[in-house]
């Protein structure tokens, strides 16, 4: 990065950098460094604390922001690629490791033996000598077999610095792109991320020669690319660097033989298009160290070109002025008139491509079927000439005679030449059963396990320890490679492979070091294991609502309090729900889980209201204890109707009514129509229907000229069903609720309250209502038993449950958050309370919209018959 001349601002404190060390090293490179913010100002290098504030200001005039990363490789001067294709040594020593010519020349085994038992194993350079003593060896392999020279080699190879076994199944989605690299030595394949993105996607890197997988880069934030979209993976014309668009809509590069195998980061990236929701048209720079991205900018030729040379650059370039370094120059006059008026703005979306020599950038107009050429030194802009035709940046290799294919789900490697062998991986394969080593977040991150077959599962661990059938070792071989230097494979038939068949052998064989020490806790923690008898799915329906009820507490309290708002919301439903079935002590219990003090106020008046009213007082009393003392603190800016008029109501449902009146007025008071109205006004209604006051409640609702959306009823309105309220709920409706905006789910209430006539009257102006609604309504009537909920399973569900759930299993892990949401959903609709509590540990556990909001939502399935709570 070229400071001389620019002006910098530094922001925040960098770890261990004082400023004046940074500002000297900056002018030390020719720059000037100021203490604060103007127009004048060509860069800011920022600290990853530095409030949203300070950053706005520099990025709302266009200036470019760099992190912490950057500015230490500024002053570092430059960091050193790391080796590629073309290195020559892989760090080894200088020295002669042995003669390649003798290589060639042994006759048989014991000639090559003998040579490489004399060779200088010290300056072994895997780049220089690694290819020629492999292609000996399999020569030699194929007239003799694995000789005893296959086995010495391998045993020094693995002694060398960086030597792993690497299985080839890291991508857990689809694959979205792939690139070969210009040498022809190298393809990357990249995939996007799952049902967690957190997780994100993952890059591997296969060796064509070997047809192996070499290295993989998992946990790239984001995921690489986004689905039917080309060219996320750009590799540098030098093939050290590997360029992603990643992350939605960022670009960067990585170092595809990182040593690195969780939470990849990139060497260098940038976010320039004001948070676009697709990946941006981009092309990555011959030396790696730039790339085009097409976005918005206050220049008529849209797109910049950024620098990637370390560290990450957040910039608005529409916020530039279009003299800015970054931007593409403006359309000359005599091309803004081949344009016309109309169209004085060009977005390069159409393909763009580098010269070889990085000066100039190539851009396909398809409407004029002719190429625009950039020159980035001079900034002119003007038509190719005939004879100045785009110019492949990089040549592609022919991989050695190897033929590549690539689909979603599998990496094919052809060899024409030696007869049509071939190395063929398939992806997303889910064998029956659990993993080997299953739920370890450790081992989930080091991604060991692997599916060998449609049926098979095994864990390879870096060591040379692999899980698996003894008599499966050819399929290993098939798939598993000794990774050298994260750039070559080595065969893991020609020696050192240590096949074991369970967890425990593996933990022993791999001792304390590295990943045995979780192998090792794992079996502890593990075994002995409980029965788990014949593996039938679901389980017997043994669960209670007790237990369901704990799920729930439990789901939230692994949360972190930035999910305090959710948690305060739904334990407080939670909290009302377990008033209203006379379950007082599990009440109180989650109100005692409620982690904000206003919301466990206003959680236990209400339910104190609700015991109350259904005569326990004294239950209502202890609840309210919490409350009372608290509520003058309680109140806020803007939860004034809320709090009040549920202190009201627990103290008009326990007999203090002058106490009543005064919250209550103030509770009518705090209604403001400019502040969610009907949202106030309904705490306000909910609590005088509910303490008794019924004419209040009607009053307020009948006076009000505030639009009432489904949204804001369906609650209360499921509350007034829920308890038989039909009067209060047909005036409810007469007077607020058209016929077009009433909730559906208004159908299963009226069906199981047995009134067919309600069902027409009220809502088949707004729904279609099928028959069958009608005819169980009508059942019920005359007699027929309601449904009890939780309702109990029926075989048919038991075994649609036992269906679903085998689907399930064979669908890939990355993709089974969902499916097992709704699989929850399906067995809380039936009762099978085991089911629901079964699947609950599948999910997440750190998102409240993972497992807890399933939890949730299989509570309120099983104990209302609705997907969301009533009031």
């Amino acid at each position: 990065m070229d400071l001389r001349g620019k002006s910098i601002v530094l922001m925040g404190r960098f770890h261990k950098l004082p400023h004046t060390t940074a500002k000297a090293g900056l002018e030390a490179l020719g720059a000037r460094v100021s203490g604060s913010v103007s127009d004048r100002t060509d860069l800011v290098f920022a600290a990853y604390d530095v409030p949203g504030r300070k950053i706005g200001a520099a990025s709302t005039r266009g200036i470019p922001i760099y992190d912490a990363k950057a500015l230490r490789a500024v002053l570092k001067g430059a960091a050193k690629p790391s080796a590629g294709c073309e290195s020559a040594t892989d760090g080894a020593g200088t020295g002669t490791f042995a003669d390649h010519a003798s290589l060639t020349s042994a006759a048989d085994p014991a000639a090559l033996l003998t040579v490489l038992q004399e060779a200088d194993w010290s300056a072994f350079a895997a780049e220089r000598d690694l290819p020629p003593l492999r292609a000996r060896l399999l020569k030699l392999e194929r007239t003799h077999g694995v000789t005893e020279a296959h086995r010495f080699a391998t045993d020094r190879i693995r002694g060398l610095g960086d030597t792993r076994l690497q299985h080839p199944y890291g991508h857990s989605t689809e694959i979205t792109s792939f690139d070969l690299s210009p040498c022809g030595r190298y393809l990357a394949t990249g995939s996007w991320v799952g049902d967690d993105y957190h997780r994100g996607g993952a890059l591997q890197i296969w060796e064509v020669a070997s047809g192996r997988c070499v290295n993989t880069l998992q946990r790239i934030e984001g995921g690489v690319g986004w689905p039917d979209y080309d060219d996320a993976i750009q590799w540098s014309a030098d093939s050290t660097r590997v360029g992603l668009a990643y992350n939605t809509n960022q670009v960067g590069v990585f170092d595809p033989f990182d040593t690195r195998t969780t939470n990849t980061c990139p060497l260098a990236g940038a976010s320039v298009t004001d948070g676009a929701s697709r990946p941006p048209t981009w092309a990555l720079a011959p030396d790696g160290r730039r790339a085009f991205v097409s976005t918005a900018s206050s220049s008529s030729i849209k797109g910049c070109v950024v620098p990637l040379e370390a560290g990450h650059l957040f910039w608005l370039p529409g916020y530039a002025p279009p003299s800015h370094p970054y931007l593409l120059p403006e359309l000359p006059e005599t091309l803004s008139e081949e344009f016309g008026h109309e169209e004085d703005e060009l977005w390069l979306d159409d393909g763009v491509g580098w010269s070889r020599d990085g000066t100039r950038l190539y851009a396909y107009d398809a409407r004029r079927k002719r190429d625009l050429v950039i020159d980035l030194a001079t900034r002119q802009v003007g038509w190719a000439a005939e004879e100045d035709e785009p110019e492949s940046a990089v040549g592609k290799g022919g991989g050695g005679g190897v033929r590549v294919s690539v689909d979603p789900t599998r990496v094919t490697f052809r060899r024409p030449v030696t007869g049509g062998e071939s190395d063929d991986f398939t992806f997303l394969r889910e064998p029956p059963g659990p993993r080997l080593l299953e739920d370890d977040y450790v081992l989930e991150q080091r991604n060991v396990n692997f599916a060998l077959d449609d049926h098979t599962w095994c864990a390879a661990f870096e060591e040379g320890v692999v899980i698996a059938p003894p008599d499966r070792r050819e399929d290993l071989d098939a798939v598993l490679t000794w990774s050298v230097d994260r750039r070559f494979g080595w065969p893991v038939r020609w020696g050192g492979l240590d096949v074991v068949p369970d967890v425990r052998t593996a933990a022993e064989r791999l001792g304390e070091d590295g990943l045995g020490y979780f192998v090792r806790e794992y079996v502890e923690r593990t075994e002995p294991a409980e029965a788990q008898g014949d593996g039938a799915w679901p389980p017997p329906n043994t669960a209670t609502m007790d237990d369901l009820f704990t799920a729930v507490k439990d789901a939230v309290s692994e949360l972190g309090s930035n999910w305090n708002f959710a948690v305060n919301e739904y334990l407080s439903d939670a909290a009302r729900l377990r008033a209203r079935r006379g379950e007082p002590e599990g009440a109180a219990q989650l109100l005692d889980a409620i982690p904000g003090t206003d919301e466990r106020v206003v959680a236990s008046a209400q339910v104190a209201m609700i015991l109350a009213r259904a005569g326990r007082a004294e239950q209502a009393r202890a609840v309210f204890a919490f409350a009372e003392p608290r509520a003058e603190a309680a109140l806020g800016k803007y939860n004034v109707a809320n709090v009040a008029s549920a202190v009201a109501g627990a103290y008009q449902a326990l007999g203090d009514t002058a106490a009543a009146d005064a919250w209550f007025a103030r509770a009518r008071e705090a209604i403001e129509p400019e502040t969610n109205p009907w949202e106030n006004r309904l705490a306000v209604v909910w609590a005088l229907t509910e303490c008794g006051r019924v004419d209040e409640a009607r009053s307020l609702w009948t006076s009000s000229e505030d639009r009432l959306n489904s949204f804001r009823s369906e609650p209360w309105l499921l509350c007034l069903l829920s308890t038989d309220r039909l009067d209060i709920a047909e005036e409810f409706l007469e007077a607020c609720v058209p016929p077009g905006d009433r909730p559906s789910s208004m159908i299963k209430a009226l069906v199981e309250l047995g009134r067919p006539d309600l069902l027409r009257s009220w809502l088949s102006d707004s729904w279609y209502i099928p028959d069958e609604a009608y005819e169980r309504a009508q059942a019920i009537a005359d007699g027929a038993p309601r449904r009890s909920l939780p309702p109990t399973p029926a075989e048919e569900d038991i075994a649609a449950l036992a269906e679903a759930h085998a689907k399930l299993l064979k669908t890939p892990r990355a993709k089974r958050q969902m499916p097992t949401v709704e699989l929850i959903e399906q067995a809380a609709d039936c009762g099978h309370l085991s089911a629901v509590l079964n699947l609950l540990g599948d999910l997440p556990a750190h998102d409240f919209n993972h497992r807890p909001k399933a939890a949730f939502s299989a509570l309120w399935r099983a104990a209302t018959g609705h997907y969301q709570a009533r009031w």
